[in-house]
């Protein structure tokens, strides 16, 4: 009886144990593969992860920014004069319009010289015709002699008028700075030469603006800055181009500019008491 030997042909168990090391091999090459593309997917996710942090950062930083610009709007620039008829519309003089009264808007620069020669000619009729009900006054101060000068003149005094107005005092510190204009009168200097904080000070302090700290205050915080800005924006809008400027809107007609040579003239007063008189009526002016 013949036996068999275990173990086979010597060949065949060579092949066989070279293929089992090539699927060996070729497993391993497969784990190394996935390994690899397990290891770029969690690059790819933490490199997700750190733009979804930079983005969301970015965003914080850019609310941070737009609530710290809203604080400082709503804080400084943003804050408009109690009498003034909106964001950016002039100051209304006191007074309660008549049924039919039409609207006087007047338009100013501080260191306009042909302004300080209106105020101190038709200041006290404006206020005049504002306080008996003749009409609506609203006082609109500019700035854009800043530029034409190089200084900042215009805009810190309209700065200090907003301030006054906020004591109740906007019209008596017009006068007071008009009356301080260099070379207006016989004060020393000339056009350009602007004002001091000293002499916009007096004017304030003489206007009879009670608090004095907190004017000076409102003006070094540039309170009223961004309202002095609009206003100064607004008189494109308007139809302005020069100062001093007054226009006249009936109750129930459209507006239209005044003569400017009778705004310089001597008898300024007279000529806009028959214009109001003729917008009121209806009746042609003189």
């Amino acid at each position: 009886m013949s036996k068999k030997r275990p173990g086979g042909h010597p060949a065949r168990a060579g092949q066989a144990q070279d293929a089992a090391e090539a699927r060996r091999a070729k497993a391993a090459a497969l784990r190394q593969r996935e390994l690899a593309r397990e290891r770029s997917r969690r690059v790819l996710l933490i490199s997700v992860a750190v733009l979804v942090v930079l983005a969301l950062a970015a965003v914080v930083a850019v609310l941070v920014a737009r609530q710290r610009d809203d604080s400082t709007t709503s804080t400084t620039e943003g804050l408009t004069p109690p009498s003034a008829t909106g964001p950016a519309g002039g100051y209304l003089l006191a007074g309660d319009a008549a049924a039919g009264a039409p609207t006087l808007d007047v338009w100013l620069d501080y260191q306009c010289p042909y302004c300080a020669q209106f105020e101190a000619a038709a200041g006290g009729t404006l206020q005049e015709l504002a306080a008996s009900g003749q009409a609506r006054v609203v006082v609109h101060t500019l700035s854009f002699l800043d530029d034409n000068l190089g200084n900042d003149a215009s805009t810190r005094a309209a700065e200090g008028a907003a301030a006054a107005d906020a004591q109740g005092r906007f019209a008596q510190y017009g006068e007071e700075v008009f009356a301080r204009q260099p070379g207006f009168g016989d004060n020393p200097g000339s056009e350009g030469d602007g004002y001091t904080d000293e002499e916009l000070r007096a004017a304030a302090e003489a206007a009879g603006v009670g608090d004095l700290d907190a004017w000076q205050q409102a003006v070094e915080d540039d309170t009223y800055l961004g309202y002095v800005q609009r206003v100064q924006e607004s008189m494109a809008e308007a139809g302005v181009e020069g100062t001093p400027t007054v226009q006249i809107t009936p109750a129930d007609g459209e507006t239209s500019a005044l003569d400017p040579e009778q705004l310089l003239g001597s008898g300024v007063g007279d000529y806009l008491r028959e214009q109001v008189a003729a917008a009121t009526t209806g009746t042609a002016a003189p």
